[in-house]
């Protein structure tokens, strides 16, 4: 039979006779000079795959290069936050302690003050070994000792007002976002 066999067509598609050039002159010049482009085509093509798959692996190192290091900046930056936020915390803790420290203290001050002026109101009368001292004076005693007691208490309030409004300060200072 003349005819070629199913897998003698299937090898002449796969690979072009020697001859190719010889009969494609016959019917034009142009499809071989089209085979002969399509064959620098693709060795075009098998330069570009192989250039284009070291550029890739190329990257590929310095990517995973690059992402250490931004993964070491981003736990240096974590870190730096974290340490700041510390240090805020001591300045708070710093500020309000001093502030509730000095409240207290004087508290204690401004009670034993109370504690005065009460037994100096409470004693009676002035010179109770001696002969007593005109009205007027121990007027002006007893206003004294009443005023120091009022101004003592007032002391003694704004002092325990401003230690605990420094606690709640440091606890919404810390507490907030």
């Amino acid at each position: 039979d003349a005819r070629p066999s199913s897998v003698e067509r299937a090898e002449s598609l796969r690979t072009p006779p020697a001859n190719a050039c010889a009969r494609a002159r016959k019917r034009s010049l142009s499809s071989c000079a089209a085979m002969h482009a399509g064959t620098a085509a693709a060795a075009a093509a098998g330069a570009t795959g192989a250039s284009g798959a070291w550029l890739f692996s190329y990257n590929k190192e310095n990517f995973g290069n690059d992402a250490g290091m931004r993964f070491g900046r981003f736990m240096m930056a974590r870190g730096n936050a974290n340490a700041q936020v510390a240090q805020y915390r001591e300045d708070i803790a710093g500020i309000t302690g001093m502030t509730v420290s000095k409240m207290d203290a004087w508290q204690t001050v401004t009670t034993l003050f109370l504690a005065v002026g009460a037994a100096l109101s409470c004693a009676g009368r002035i010179g109770m070994h001696g002969c007593a001292p005109p009205g007027w004076y121990c007027a002006l005693f007893s206003g004294s000792i009443f005023m120091s007691i009022m101004f003592n208490g007032t002391s003694l309030w704004l002092s325990m007002h401003a230690s605990l409004r420094a606690q709640c300060a440091a606890t919404s200072l810390l507490t907030r976002k």
